[in-house]
């Protein structure tokens, strides 16, 4: 019976079984030789603009005469980034602190009230 159901039915035929996928091998690079650039030449970018001459550094542009500025103002760049973020941290905590004596201030003040 079922065999007659089947044949009759073109639903359950095996024209609508999942198909394999072919496998992605076009997008490995396994066969790719691997690209080898030097990125040491593309950190000493400059821009010369007239009698202006502009070097990028750190993510930064500096208008410098001598190669030896740059590092100098790269340093002072991060020096400047971590004293900025201790900065920010110190106004952090003394928010809290004050926070902290503002509270203890109130419960000694409603401690001081209930013993009068």
């Amino acid at each position: 019976m079922s065999v007659l159901f089947s044949k009759t039915m073109p639903l359950f035929t095996k024209k609508f079984e999942a198909k394999p996928i072919p496998s992605r091998s076009g997008r490995c690079n396994i066969g790719c030789p691997v690209v080898g650039e030097n990125i040491d030449e593309y950190k000493s970018i400059s821009l010369s603009l007239g009698s202006k001459e502009l070097r990028f550094a750190d993510g930064i542009w500096i208008h410098t005469t001598r190669k030896g500025d740059i590092d100098e103002v790269v340093r002072l760049h991060r020096r400047l980034k971590s004293l900025e973020e201790e900065n920010n941290m110190c106004n952090l905590k003394m928010e809290i602190f004050l926070d902290l004596l503002a509270e203890q201030t109130s419960e000694l003040n409603v401690l001081k009230s209930k013993d009068k």
